[in-house]
């Protein structure tokens, strides 16, 4: 009986200096290699939350932020909020706008630059019914067409300048075209403004087919300008270096992925909506979309964040001719972070 408590003992003495020898080694490596603090980003979208910005949520909730040592905050937007006030204003650090708000926020002396040209086309296209009629945009003439306001319309006036009616209300009747699709539906106007990835997919989802569908692409029209690119102040990229690479690089992480399996960012994405504003199929109809605007043209070669100088100057001259802006941009764009961050 006394042996067998002496072994007793004797093994749980064992037991107890392993594991306090253990915990002393744990304890010298936690001194020798501290972790790293992580390092507050702040990003500010151009829209509220959806599968939009996919790519965002993905590197936010798949962990690449943190494994690059970021700790990434991001900040919903809306109809209200201009991503170019909020990162010049120190409220963010980085901003994902269209191209077009940044330029024209550009021209009037706000200080930032494109770091990063995530959608590589345009989302946007002008649709109708085929029993309109219409079969070709010339025929818009004298048609009601519904024009979203707050920099949305450049690519229509565009347009319209092109097929050399100009001024527009002098050919068409345009319609302040909100949010929703109601209008179109209701047949209230001839033509709509719909994103690929939204409003779209709205039509389709209130029992729309799309063999009813005529659909004129602004890309094929030669009318592209660039949407969604991440932008930040000159000044704090200098200062912030490698905060601003690591970022760069674990965003694009993000949207590889996001392009790879949409189906899974969408539903990363819709638990980042608010309740009761969306739902799950159209939050993977909008990713399996906007994988569509980022594997497209000059994205199929280069690395996600790519910038074309030819799309970057097309999107500038549409916006010059109309006096959105006086003047060609300058040093708008830089990809050294970008390429620093592994783009090519």
């Amino acid at each position: 009986m006394s042996n067998r408590w002496t072994r007793r003992v004797a093994v749980l003495l064992a037991i107890s200096l392993l594991a306090f020898g253990l915990g002393r080694t744990a304890q010298a490596r936690t001194a020798a290699h501290p972790q790293r603090a992580l390092t507050n980003i702040t990003l500010q979208l151009k829209w509220v939350p959806q599968a939009q910005f996919g790519g965002y949520y993905v590197a936010l909730d798949k962990g690449y932020y943190r494994q690059a040592g970021l700790n990434v905050t991001i900040k919903p937007g809306g109809p209200q909020i201009a991503p170019e006030q909020v990162v010049a204003s120190g409220g963010a650090d980085f901003g994902i706008d269209w191209l077009s708000a940044l330029l024209a926020a550009r021209d009037k002396g706000v200080n930032l630059v494109n770091v990063a040209q995530i959608y590589q086309a345009t989302g946007m296209r002008l649709i109708t019914f085929k029993s309109s009629g219409i079969t070709n945009v010339k025929q818009f003439r004298g048609k009601k067409v519904g024009v979203w306001p707050s920099g949305n319309e450049y690519q229509f006036y565009a347009l319209m300048n092109k097929l050399g009616y100009s001024p527009a209300r002098k050919y068409v009747t345009v319609v302040g075209q909100t949010f929703t699709m109601d209008q179109f539906l209701q047949h209230q106007i001839d033509v709509a403004h719909a994103m690929t990835y939204n409003e779209l997919g709205v039509v389709l989802e209130h029992g729309v087919p799309l063999s009813r569908l005529r659909v004129f692409d602004y890309n094929k029209l030669g009318i592209i300008v660039l949407e969604d690119g991440i932008f930040a102040k000159p000044g704090w990229l200098s200062s912030h270096r490698q905060a601003a690479i690591a970022f760069l690089r674990a965003s694009i992480r993000g949207w590889q992925y996001a392009v790879a399996h949409p189906d899974v960012a969408g539903r990363l994405s819709f638990n980042h909506t608010q309740p009761g504003t969306t739902t799950l199929a159209h939050q993977i109809y909008m990713a399996r979309n906007v994988a569509k605007l980022i594997d497209y043209g000059p994205g199929m070669s280069h690395t996600i964040g790519y910038m074309s100088p030819a799309a970057f100057r097309t999107t500038w001259t549409i916006l010059k001719a109309q006096n959105i802006i006086s003047k060609a941009p300058q040093f708008a764009y830089n990809q050294q972070y970008w390429r620093s961050a592994g783009g090519h």
